[in-house]
């Protein structure tokens, strides 16, 4: 997913919760950044696992 899709889906969705059930890569002008995005709410981190990490340490 381009960065600019992503940044329309965050936009779109406003502050909503996600529980992201579907991640994509991010890409910039062709180049893939490392992130993952949410292609609901288009929310992203980094890496294929941002999304266990954070409910992990929400949990701790």
């Amino acid at each position: 997913m381009q960065e600019r899709k992503a940044s329309e889906l965050r936009a779109k969705w406003g502050n909503k919760p996600c529980s992201h059930p579907e991640l994509s890569k991010e890409y910039h002008r062709g180049a893939a950044t490392g992130d993952y995005v949410c292609t609901i709410c288009g929310e992203c981190g980094f890496g294929r696992d941002w999304v266990k990490l954070e409910k992990n340490e929400a949990e701790s």
